[in-house]
């Protein structure tokens, strides 16, 4: 099977009870790229798993998997972000929004960047597994 670039990467919120069953839902709902999931846990609370993976060919209006939202990665870090969460952060350091910022991604190694109610919820991870 020959994959191409169009991948998008989701996150589904899940707990630590459930995930399994989740994932093979996850994979009958999306055509996951190598149908590979990676579980990450909260490390202040191992019960809250978040799963990642990558879709093809996701068009906008498609429809998504219940509890899941788009994310990106910065690979150097492992860091997981929305972009909202991305420019909160960078007006919260720099006291504007500023498209020449530069986020230093390394005070943000292995966790997960979130909008929250007021500010932005920075949640540490740990990887769980890998499902292939």
């Amino acid at each position: 099977m020959q994959y191409s670039d169009n991948r998008q990467l989701l996150c589904t919120f899940s707990t630590s009870k459930d995930f399994a069953q989740v994932v093979e839902e996850v994979r009958k709902f999306y055509e996951v790229y190598i149908n590979r999931v990676f579980a990450f846990a909260n490390a202040k609370n191992p019960k809250e798993i978040y799963l990642t993976y990558n879709v093809l060919n996701m068009k906008k209006d498609d429809p998504k998997f219940s509890n899941t939202i788009l994310i990106h990665r910065k690979k150097q870090t492992n860091t997981l972000y929305t972009l909202n969460a991305m420019n909160r952060l960078i007006e919260e350091e720099n006291g504007c929004a500023d498209r020449s910022y530069m986020v230093n991604w390394q005070l943000y190694s292995n966790s997960l960047i979130l909008t929250g109610d007021v500010s932005i919820r920075i949640i540490p991870l740990v990887i769980s597994t890998v499902l292939d």
